[in-house]
C-alpha cells in the first residue's frame, strides 16, 4: 500500500493482490485497468531434517540449473528470515543437475532449531542485489516483474495529472498489482473480475536479445517497450500504442505473440466475465528467472510514457 498510498485508495483481494483506485469516474465511464504482477519465483518448505536440513518444491518456474549456486532466505511467519545456502543431497548425480526434491537447503540450524522455528509451506526467495551497470542497465532479482508494477505506477501518476491539469471529466484509472501470477494467474483474473474494467493493459517482462539468442524475435534493451500482437489480444488498441509512440516519438518494439496465449496475465483477464479487451506490453529482460535479471531504466520510463500517451488519445475528451 505504501508504494500506491498518494495515488488513491487501496484495498487488498483475498488472494492478496493490490487494488489502487486512482480515478473515479460516473456510472458508464470507461474504466482502464494497469496491471502488473508484484509475486516473484522461490521454493517452499516442504520438509525438515531431523539434522536441519530443508527439502523444498518450486514455486513458479525455478531454473534448477541456478538453485546451487543461489543464496536463499527461509521467509518464516511472521517476520524472521533466515539467509541460507542450497547443498545437493548426493555427488551421485552422474553430472546431472539436481532435481528440486533432490536439494537440501542449509540454514545452518539444529534439526530442533529448525522446526522450532521454521514451519512447512514456509516460502523461500532468492538473493538477488540491486546493481547499477552501464548504459542505463540495472540487475536484480524479481525484476519480472516489479520493474513493470514500477512503469503502471508512474504511468497512472502521468495519466491523473494530466486530467487534473486539464480539468476533465475523469475515467475510472484502476492499479492492479496481481498476485501468483506466477503459480498460474489467479491474482489478476478474480481482482478483474472484481474491477470490471472496459480495457485493461498487461505489463510484464519479455525475453531481451542475448547473443544465444539473437537470431530470435526477442526484445532489444534501451529500445522500448515490446507491444504485444496475438490471436487473443487486442490489434485495435496495439495499433492505438503503435500510432501514439510514433506520433510522440516514444521508442517501442512490436513483439508477436503466438500460440493462442502470451504466457502473461492478460490470458486470464481477457476472459473474465463477458471478455475485457486486452493489451500487453512487455519490458525487455535479460536472464528471466535468475537473481540477476537486467533491465534498462529507460525503457521502464518509456514504457509509462507510452502507456499514459496510449490513455490520453484514447480517453480524454
Amino acid at each position: 500500500e505504501t508504494i500506491c498510498k498518494d495515488l488513491g485508495p487501496c484495498r487488498r483481494t483475498v488472494h492478496n493482490s493490490l487494488i489502487c483506485e486512482v480515478m473515479k469516474g460516473k456510472e458508464g465511464a470507461a474504466h482502464l485497468l494497469l496491471d502488473a504482477h508484484i509475486d516473484e519465483i522461490g521454493l517452499t518448505v516442504t520438509h525438515i531434517e531431523d539434522n536441519g536440513f530443508l527439502r523444498v518444491a518450486q514455486c513458479g518456474g525455478v531454473d534448477r540449473r541456478l538453485v546451487m549456486a543461489s543464496p536463499v532466505v527461509v521467509q518464516s511467519f511472521p517476520i524472521p528470515l533466515f539467509h541460507s545456502v542450497p547443498r545437493r543431497i548426493s555427488d551421485n548425480l552422474n553430472g546431472k543437475n539436481p532435481k528440486i526434491d533432490e536439494i537440501w537447503i542449509d540454514v545452518g540450524m539444529s534439526g530442533e532449531e529448525a522446526k522450532a522455528q521454521i514451519e512447512l509451506g514456509d516460502k523461500i526467495s532468492f538473493v538477488g542485489p540491486f546493481t547499477e551497470m552501464e548504459n542505463n542497465l540495472v540487475s536484480s532479482k524479481a525484476h519480472d516483474d516489479r520493474c513493470c508494477c514500477v512503469a503502471i505506477i508512474k504511468a497512472a501518476e502521468q495519466i491523473k495529472a494530466y486530467w487534473e491539469e486539464h480539468h476533465l471529466e475523469p475515467i475510472s484509472l484502476t492499479v492492479l498489482l496481481s498476485a501468483q501470477e506466477e503459480t498460474g494467474g489467479l491474482g489478476a483474473q478474480t481482482a478483474s473480475f472484481e474491477t470490471d474494467p472496459t480495457q485493461a493493459i498487461v505489463v510484464d517482462v519479455t525475453f531481451g536479445t542475448t547473443p544465444e539468442i539473437a537470431d530470435k524475435h526477442c526484445g532489444d534493451l534501451n529500445k522500448g517497450a515490446m507491444i504485444g500482437m496475438g490471436a487473443t489480444l487486442s490489434r485495435r488498441m496495439a495499433r492505438k500504442l503503435i500510432e501514439v509512440g510514433k506520433e510522440q516519438n516514444i521508442p517501442y518494439q512490436v513483439e508477436v505473440m503466438g500460440g493462442g496465449h502470451t504466457g502473461t496475465n492478460a490470458d486470464g483477464i481477457v476472459k473474465v466475465g463477458a471478455g475485457i479487451e486486452t493489451c500487453c506490453v512487455s519490458v525487455p529482460l535479460r536472464y528471466m528467472h535468475t537473481p540477476i535479471e537486467t533491465i534498462s531504466t529507460v525503457d521502464v520510463d518509456n514504457t509509462a510514457k507510452l502507456i499514459a500517451a496510449y490513455a490520453i488519445s484514447e480517453f480524454a475528451r
